[in-house]
C-alpha cells in the first residue's frame, strides 16, 4: 500500500550539535495526525554515517530521559554507539497499547502505525542503519512484546520495564516463539522488585527459560525501585545490556591498536551493522595504553584521527599526551587543532582554548 505522510518541522534546535525536532505525520492507520519527537546523533550533521534507531513509547513521559541517556552513553567514555531516538507521545494511551491479542480491537491499528508508516517514515528520511530498537513501559511494553512474539525480524532489541506476563499472554508467547527464528536479537525485560509485576516478570523469565529461542540474548531483572522508577531506569539498564559486548574490555586494550581494530570488526557480526569505533573507544583505550606503552597510545590515538578527523576531544587527548612525553610543540600543535575543531563558546572551546595558551603564558 502506497504510503502517503504530510509532516511539518515545527520545531528545531540546536545545543552542542544536538539536534532535537519535532514532526507530525499524517497517519492512514489511526486515521488521525500523530507527533513525533526526534533527536539526531551530535554529529549527524557533520558526518555520512548511518545510525541505529531507539523508538521510545510513551514519548510525553521517557522522551527527554532517554534522550539524553543516548547522549550520555554514546559520549566521550563509549558505552553505546550514537543512536537516532524517536519519541511517541501518547495521543488515547489506553487505545493505543492496551493489547489483547485479538487483531480486531484498537491496539492492532497502532502496531500497523509503527511498523507501516513510522519505520518507513524514519527510514526514508534520516541515515539509519537498520538496527532497531523498542522501548516501552508498563502497558506499552506490551506493544513491544506483541512485536516481539509475532514479527520478530521488525526489531533488532527489545527493551520493556515494569513488565511481565500472566497466563494468557504466556500461552500466547508459548505458542508464537516456538514458531520464529531469533537471529541476534535482544530482550531487556525488568520491572520493580515487589508486587504483581515481580511475579509476572518471574513467570516471564521462567517461559524464556524454558523456550530457550535460539540466537536471542536475554536479561530479566528486578529492580529495587517502584514502577514509575522503572520507567526510566529500564531505559538505562537495557541499552547497557543490548551494548554490552560494545565498551571494549582492558585485557584486549592492553594488547594493542590491532587487537583494538580487531575486536571492533567483530561486532559488526554480532550487531549486524558496520560498527564505527567510538572517539571514547579511542580515548579511554589511549588513556589504558598510556600507563606501559606510550607510543601505541600515540599510534591509537592517531589511528582514531583517520576515522574521526573532526574530533576536538581527539585531538585535545594528543595534544595531552605529547604534554606528558615532555614533546611541548606537539602538545601545542594539537590543542589549537582541538579548540579549531570545538563547537565555539562551549565548555570543550574555552578548555583547550587554555591549553593551548598554557605553554605561552609559562615562557
Amino acid at each position: 500500500m502506497k504510503l502517503l505522510f504530510s509532516f511539518l518541522v515545527f520545531s528545531c534546535c540546536t545545543q552542542a550539535g544536538l539536534a532535537q525536532i519535532t514532526r507530525l505525520i499524517q497517519s492512514k492507520a489511526l486515521e488521525e495526525e500523530r507527533q513525533i519527537n526526534i533527536q539526531l546523533p551530535q554529529e549527524y550533521n557533520s558526518t555520512s554515517d548511518s545510525y541505529g534507531v531507539l523508538y521510545v513509547l510513551d514519548g510525553e513521559y521517557v522522551y527527554d530521559y532517554a534522550a539524553g541517556t543516548v547522549n550520555f552513553l554514546s559520549n566521550a567514555f563509549g558505552h553505546i554507539p550514537p543512536l537516532i531516538v524517536v519519541g511517541i507521545p501518547n495521543i488515547d494511551r489506553l487505545r493505543d497499547v492496551y493489547v489483547t491479542h485479538d487483531d480486531k480491537d484498537p491496539y492492532a491499528k497502532f502496531l500497523e502505525f509503527i511498523e507501516s508508516e513510522l519505520k518507513p517514515f524514519i527510514d526514508s528520511n534520516y541515515r539509519t542503519n537498520g538496527f532497531d530498537i523498542i522501548y516501552g513501559w508498563s502497558s506499552a511494553s506490551d506493544i513491544s512484546m506483541q512485536f516481539f512474539a509475532t514479527k520478530p525480524d521488525l526489531f533488532d532489541a527489545h527493551i520493556q520495564s515494569g513488565t511481565g506476563v500472566g497466563p494468557k499472554t504466556a500461552a500466547f508467547f508459548s505458542e508464537q516463539l516456538s514458531m520464529h527464528n531469533y537471529k541476534n536479537r535482544y530482550l531487556y525485560a525488568g520491572t520493580e522488585g515487589s508486587g504483581p509485576r515481580a511475579v509476572g516478570l518471574e513467570k516471564y523469565k521462567n517461559l524464556i527459560d524454558s523456550l530457550s529461542p535460539k540466537n536471542l540474548k536475554w536479561k530479566f531483572e528486578l529492580m529495587p525501585s517502584s514502577h514509575v522508577d522503572v520507567l526510566a531506569e529500564g531505559i538505562y539498564s537495557g541499552l547497557k545490556f543490548v551494548f554490552n559486548d560494545f565498551y571494549i574490555p582492558d585485557s584486549v586494550v592492553l594488547k594493542g591498536v590491532e587487537e583494538i581494530k580487531g575486536y571492533y570488526a567483530g561486532l559488526d557480526k554480532a550487531y549486524d551493522f558496520k560498527v564505527k569505533i567510538p572517539v571514547g573507544a579511542f580515548g579511554e583505550s589511549a588513556g589504558i595504553l598510556f600507563q606501559s606503552k606510550p607510543e601505541e597510545a600515540v599510534n591509537l590515538l592517531r589511528c582514531g584521527l583517520t576515522i574521526h578527523p573532526g574530533s576536538a576531544d581527539l585531538h585535545g587527548s594528543l595534544g595531552e599526551v605529547y604534554e606528558y612525553l615532555d614533546q611541548t610543540e606537539l602538545a601545542i600543535k594539537y590543542y589549537k587543532l582541538a579548540f579549531e575543531k570545538s563547537v565555539p563558546k562551549s565548555a570543550a572551546s574555552r578548555k583547550y582554548q587554555y591549553l593551548s595558551k598554557k605553554f605561552e603564558d609559562q615562557k
